[in-house]
């Protein structure tokens, strides 16, 4: 089989599966990362950074 015919076989084969795959549904991703320690009320945020340059002391 040379290197177009892979390639096209290749193809065929993600299409069918695209059509395979149902819809996602947006609560499901929530779960899934609520499965994982997340919670969406209880957000986290990273520390505030100073804007301001900041000069090095000697």
């Amino acid at each position: 089989m040379g290197k177009k015919a892979k390639l096209k076989k290749m193809r065929r084969e993600l299409k069918a599966r695209s059509r395979e795959n149902p819809p996602s549904d947006p609560n499901n991703f929530i779960k899934q990362i609520e499965k994982t320690g997340y919670r969406l009320q209880n957000i986290q945020r990273s520390p505030e950074v100073p804007r301001d340059n900041i000069e090095p002391q000697l």
